[in-house]
């Protein structure tokens, strides 16, 4: 620092100030009462008591719903549990449908044959009969 920015601060000069604050700090505690650290005390003790109290508060309540959100977990997961059992079931049913359906074209499939077979042998048995009537014993159909 340059000399003539020191020549402002003497032991005199912080000696003063000092000396003002002092009397600032003694000024500004007289306003408070004579037993205001017992008074202080007393006051942080009853805040003290008050938070203890609402964190006692804040701690049951957490407690209530930490129950509440686990009651309501445990019914959702039961509830999921129920329908991936009612879609397994559903996909079981929807595979004996499909199953029972085909074995439904299937035995149609062999009806279809069957009453084509049985047309046949009713027209050869028509022309049989036909041509036993018409003395024809070969059973040859006639033109």
């Amino acid at each position: 620092m340059s000399p003539a920015g020191r020549s402002g601060v003497t032991l005199r000069t912080l000696h003063q100030d000092l000396g003002a604050v002092k009397v600032l700090l003694t000024t500004g505690l007289r306003a408070f009462p004579q037993n205001w650290p017992g008074e202080v005390l007393r006051t942080l003790r009853e805040n003290n008591r008050l938070s203890e109290s609402r964190f006692a508060q804040l701690d049951v309540t957490l407690r209530e719903q930490a129950i509440e959100t686990h009651t309501i977990l445990r019914a959702v997961a039961d509830g999921q549990r129920q329908i991936v059992d009612s879609q397994r079931d559903l996909a079981e049913s929807q595979r004996l449908l499909v199953e029972g359906q085909h074995q439904l074209v299937e035995g149609q499939r062999q009806l279809v044959e069957e009453q084509r077979q049985l047309s046949a042998d009713m027209r050869a048995l028509i022309a049989r009969i036909d041509a036993l009537i018409r003395g024809r014993g070969n059973g040859a159909p006639t033109d």
